[in-house]
C-alpha cells in the first residue's frame, strides 16, 4: 500500500470516529434538553398544582367545619368555591402526570372530595349530630392525606427526573471519556506505523546517501514494496550504479593514462640526463640551464604520475606494505637529507630534532619515508626563503609522534580536516607556486591509517602549520 493511501485511510478512520462521537454528543445534549424541559415545565407545574390542591383542601376543611358548626349559608358558598377550585386543579393536573401512581392519587383525592361534598350536602335533622361529625372529620382527614400523598408523588417525579438527567449526563461524560481515549489510542495505532514506515525509510535513504557521498557506490537500498519509497529506492540504486560506473571509468582512465605516461616520461628524463652529462657533445651555460629546468619539471611530473598510480592502487585495495621493525629517528634524518638540495634552492635549513635517541615502530620503511618526505617537501615549498623547516620526533606514552613545522601561510581551520581528502586544495581559486593537484596528503593519510596511526594538522603559534603523524611504537622507548 502506498504511503499516501495509508495516511489517507488512517485519518479517514479518525474523522469517522470523531464524527460518531460528535453525533452521540449532540444526541445526548438533545435528550438532556428534553429531560430538563420536562423537569422545569411539567413537573414543576405539577408540583405547584399539588401545593395549590393542599391549599384548596385546607380551605375546604375550614369552610366545611364552619358551615357544619354554624349553618351559615355564606360558609356553604365559600365551601363550594373551594371545592370548584379543587376540581379545576385536579382536572388541570390529570393530563400532565406521567405515572400510574399519580393518576391513582388524583382519583383518590377526587373520591375523598365527593365524599366530603355528600356529607355537607345532606339534610341535617338536628343541629349537631355526633356520628356525622365524626364521619365528616374522618373524611376531611382522608382528603388531607390524599392531597399530601399526591404532592409527595409530584416531588418524587421531580426527583426522578433530576436523577435521570444526572444519570444521562454521567453516562454522556463516560462515553465522552471513552471516545476521547479511543480516539487517542486509535491515533497512536494509526500514526505510529505510518510515522515509523516513513522515518525508517528516510533513515535508510540518509544512510545510503552518506555512503554514496563517501564514495561507496556499490551500496544499494532495499527496493521491495509498492509504495513511493520503493520507487525512490529503485531510482537511487540506478543513480548509485551509474555513479559507480562513471567512477570506475575515471579510475581506469587515470590508471591507464598514468601508467602509459611513465614510459615516455622515463625516456625523456634519461635523454635529459645523457645531454647533461655531455655524452653527445659539450653544452653551453644557457643550454645546461634549460635542460636542468626540463629535468626538474619532468621529475615533478614523475612525482605527480607516481601519486596518481598510488591513488589508483589505494582505490583498488592493492597498496603493498612490507612490515618490519625499524628506528624512526634515522629514517627521518635520511628523508631530510634527500631534500637538502631542494631546501638549498630556497636558502632554507632543515633541522631534525629528537627527544629520544631511538624509537622503533612496525611498518613499511619506504611508505613511512614517503609520508615524511611529502610533509617535509610541502614545508619547504610553502615556507618563505631564508627560513627553516623543523622535523621533531618525540614519544607520547606508547606512541611515536613525528611533527613537521613550517612558517608558511598556514591552513585555515575549516580546511584542516578536508585537506587530507583527494584533490582538495586550500585555495582552489588561486594558484600557488609549487602547489600540486591535492593527492600527496590523501596518500599520506592512507599510509598512516594503514599502519594504525593518525595524521592531522594544527596551527603553528609562530605562524604557519604543524603536521603531526602518530604511530604506536613497537618497543619500550629508550630514554
Amino acid at each position: 500500500m502506498k504511503v499516501s493511501t495509508r495516511i489517507i485511510a488512517g485519518y479517514v478512520i479518525l474523522i469517522l470516529l470523531t464524527v460518531a462521537a460528535l453525533a452521540y454528543q449532540v444526541y445526548t445534549i438533545r435528550e438532556l434538553k428534553l429531560i430538563n424541559d420536562n423537569l422545569s415545565q411539567v413537573n414543576v407545574e405539577n408540583s405547584l398544582k399539588s401545593l395549590q390542591l393542599q391549599y384548596d383542601e385546607l380551605l375546604i376543611e375550614e369552610w366545611a367545619q364552619k358551615y357544619y358548626g354554624t349553618g351559615d349559608k355564606d360558609y356553604k358558598d365559600l365551601f363550594d368555591d373551594a371545592g370548584n377550585d379543587l376540581e379545576m386543579d385536579l382536572m388541570g393536573l390529570q393530563p400532565t402526570v406521567n405515572t400510574e401512581a399519580e393518576r391513582e392519587a388524583i382519583r383518590k383525592v377526587f373520591h375523598s372530595w365527593k365524599a366530603v361534598q355528600e356529607i355537607i350536602g345532606a339534610e341535617r335533622k338536628q343541629r349537631i349530630d355526633t356520628e356525622v361529625t365524626v364521619q365528616l372529620t374522618n373524611q376531611l382527614e382522608a382528603l388531607r392525606a390524599e392531597t399530601v400523598t399526591l404532592s409527595g408523588l409530584s416531588k418524587t417525579a421531580i426527583l426522578n427526573a433530576a436523577s435521570l438527567s444526572a444519570k444521562t449526563a454521567s453516562g454522556a461524560g463516560k462515553i465522552s471519556v471513552y471516545a476521547a481515549v479511543g480516539a487517542i489510542l486509535l491515533t497512536i495505532l494509526v500514526s505510529v506505523p505510518i510515522v515509523w514506515s516513513i522515518t525508517s525509510r528516510l533513515r535508510e535513504l540518509g544512510t545510503a546517501t552518506r555512503e554514496v557521498a563517501a564514495g561507496q557506490f556499490e551500496h544499494r537500498m532495499a527496493a521491495g514494496g509498492s509504495d513511493e519509497f520503493a520507487s525512490l529506492a529503485g531510482d537511487f540504486n540506478t543513480m548509485a550504479q551509474r555513479l559507480g560506473e562513471l567512477d570506475q571509468m575515471k579510475k581506469d582512465f587515470v590508471s591507464h593514462v598514468s601508467h602509459d605516461l611513465k614510459g615516455p616520461l622515463a625516456s625523456t628524463r634519461e635523454t635529459v640526463h645523457i645531454l647533461l652529462e655531455e655524452i653527445p657533445g659539450p653544452l653551453n651555460e644557457k643550454q645546461r640551464r634549460l635542460l636542468a629546468l626540463c629535468l626538474k619539471s619532468s621529475e615533478r611530473l614523475s612525482g605527480m604520475i607516481g601519486n596518481l598510480l598510488d591513488v589508483s592502487r589505494m582505490e583498488a585495495g592493492m597498496m603493498d606494505y612490507k612490515i618490519e621493525s625499524f628506528d624512526l629517528v634515522p629514517l627521518a634524518r635520511g628523508a631530510a637529507s634527500e631534500l637538502e638540495g631542494l631546501a638549498r634552492e630556497k636558502k632554507l635549513d632543515i633541522v631534525v630534532e629528537s627527544a629520544v635517541p631511538e624509537i622503533r615502530i612496525d611498518g613499511d620503511q619506504g611508505r613511512i619515508t614517503q609520508v615524511i618526505s611529502n610533509l617535509l617537501e610541502n614545508a619547504i615549498k610553502f615556507s618563505p626563503a631564508s627560513g627553516r623547516a623543523l622535523v621533531r620526533i618525540e614519544a607520547k606514552g606508547e606512541y611515536a609522534v613525528l611533527s613537521v613545522w613550517d612558517r608558511g601561510p598556514g591552513v585555515p581551520i575549516l580546511s584542516r580536516t578536508r585537506i587530507f581528502d583527494r584533490f582538495h586544495q586550500v585555495n582552489p581559486g588561486r594558484k600557488i607556486a609549487g602547489q600540486g593537484v591535492g593527492l600527496g596528503l590523501a596518500i599520506c593519510r592512507t599510509i598512516v591509517e594503514a599502519h594504525g596511526g593518525t595524521i592531522w594538522v594544527e596551527g603553528n603559534p609562530g605562524g604557519g602549520s604543524v603536521f603531526y603523524m602518530q604511530i604506536k611504537s613497537s618497543e619500550r622507548i629508550k630514554a
